[in-house]
């Protein structure tokens, strides 16, 4: 039995981040975890510091927390807007390095925008001015590698989400599936795996919403992701 901290919260003009959480609570709990919800970096990074009695093994981060710079965040921005604190940056990145696993579903590749290393931790990172994604609809995803996590899944998952692309990332990252944005576009990496440290990680661009993370085969994606960030194979 493994202790997992899900991570959902942040500005909600976009995402009902609370559903989220508590969808990947319950399938954290029926795969046998002691699960916490939390809804703030700083509250995550508290649990994951406090190792003496009860160590936490993995996290699973749904949520968006960022400075919301621009003109069309700005309804949102002195209530949400958030650049985290040294002390919450050095515990995330302790805690995957150290052997924690990281499970960073949609959003989270957005999170931190001033803050690079975090995109090192994830393996890739949303780039302003760069990055985009098209309304959520249709998504057809490819699976292209052969890994624990993606084991089992059909060649192509089809659900209704938000192909990110144009990101950031990392040439060490191992891609298990993609998506295109529309028909012209290039395959977008969206899935992947990859070492940060001793900890294993892996992103999931899917999950934007609940009916996303509750579709049968991405969930068994999201379970698999899971299993394999805490030390299965």
């Amino acid at each position: 039995m493994s202790r997992v901290v899900v991570l959902a919260g942040g500005s909600p003009h976009a995402h009902d981040f609370p559903a989220l959480g508590n969808a990947l609570v319950q399938m954290a709990s029926e795969l046998g975890h002691v699960v916490q919800l939390v809804a703030n970096p700083d509250q995550a990074a508290t649990l994951l510091a406090d190792t003496a009695i009860n160590p936490v093994d993995a996290l699973v981060v749904d949520g968006l927390w960022w400075r919301m710079l621009g003109d069309s965040y700005g309804a949102w921005r002195d209530e949400y807007g958030y650049s985290p604190p040294q002390a919450t940056r050095d515990t995330l990145t302790s805690f995957v390095h150290d052997g924690g696993g990281l499970v960073a579903l949609h959003t989270t590749v957005i999170c931190f925008d001033d803050w690079v290393e975090w995109g090192d931790v994830v393996g890739g990172s949303w780039q302003w001015g760069t990055s985009s994604h098209p309304p959520v609809g249709s998504v057809a995803a490819r699976v292209v590698g052969q890994h624990p996590v993606v084991a089992g899944l059909p060649t192509e998952l089809v659900l209704t989400d938000e192909v990110y692309g144009d990101m950031k990332v990392k040439d060490s990252v191992e891609v298990l599936a993609v998506a295109k944005r529309h028909a012209d576009d290039v395959d977008q990496p969206v899935v992947w795996a990859h070492a940060y440290g001793s900890g294993r990680v892996v992103f999931d661009g899917f999950g934007h919403d609940v009916a996303s993370v509750r579709q049968a085969d991405h969930a068994q994606l999201i379970e698999q992701a899971l299993t394999w960030v805490l030390g299965g194979d």
